[in-house]
């Protein structure tokens, strides 16, 4: 009795050595290993899938589930993975991949689950769109080089601190102040001396004058962010 079971767009081969699919014709019996283009779930977990993630996954754009969980896959995670634009839930827990996250996972706009620990991925985790929802720690864990939300801040973060960013407006405020105060003088001069000095004589030296005090004013600026920026080096 000839048994047909027939394959749909989900595989599912958790827990095998060798996943595979066998078909027998004529007494002989032939095993394909398939890319189905259509495909939107794919499970691989529990197996002894070594060497890295295949780059072809990533041209699979109608993926929604991903399960290579507890294998032995090493390397990086696809830079790329970011084409999965409808991917929902992804499982790359108990391997050995290393790097970075690619920044490509913000793309992954339709990820509601996510399971990344016990690998050993490094730097920080990316940011924005759905990433930003998912907030519990443990889909991060034993990755012990992994920083930044939800994680703990990560340390020399090019990410400028508070301290920093209250250094620049403080800074920016100085400017202003001092340019501001410049004007104010250089106006109030310029509109009453055009008054008090009307002979050419006079109205030479007021405009020399008032060339001078610019000057000095300007000077006056950049000894004071001078002081400023050297205080700000010593804190």
């Amino acid at each position: 009795m000839a048994h047909e079971q027939k394959y749909t767009n989900y595989i599912d081969a958790g827990y095998n050595s060798h996943p595979q699919i066998q078909i027998v014709w004529k007494n002989v019996n032939y095993v394909y290993i398939i890319v189905v283009a259509g495909m939107v779930g794919i499970d691989l977990s529990g197996n002894f899938l070594s060497q890295g993630i295949p780059n072809g996954l990533t041209t699979l754009l109608g993926l929604r589930y991903l399960n290579l969980s507890r294998n032995h896959l090493s390397g990086f995670i696809p830079e790329d993975i970011g084409n999965l634009v409808l991917l929902e839930s992804l499982d790359l827990s108990g391997n050995q991949l290393s790097g970075k996250i690619p920044a490509s996972f913000a793309g992954l706009r339709s990820m509601t689950v996510l399971n990344l620990l016990s690998n050993t991925l490094s730097g920080r985790i990316p940011t924005g769109n759905q990433l930003q929802t998912l907030d519990d720690p443990s889909i991060h864990s034993n990755n012990s080089g992994l920083c930044g939300f939800p994680l703990k801040e990560c340390v020399n973060s090019s990410t400028p601190t508070q301290n920093e960013a209250s250094q620049d407006e403080d800074r920016e405020a100085l400017w202003l102040y001092c340019f501001v105060a410049a004007g104010f003088i250089f106006g109030f001069w310029l509109y009453w001396g055009i008054f008090l000095f009307r002979s050419g004589t006079w109205r030479c030296a007021f405009y020399q004058y008032v060339d001078n005090m610019q000057v000095k004013v300007i000077k006056k600026m950049y000894s004071c962010m001078s002081r400023f920026q050297a205080s700000s080096s010593e804190g």
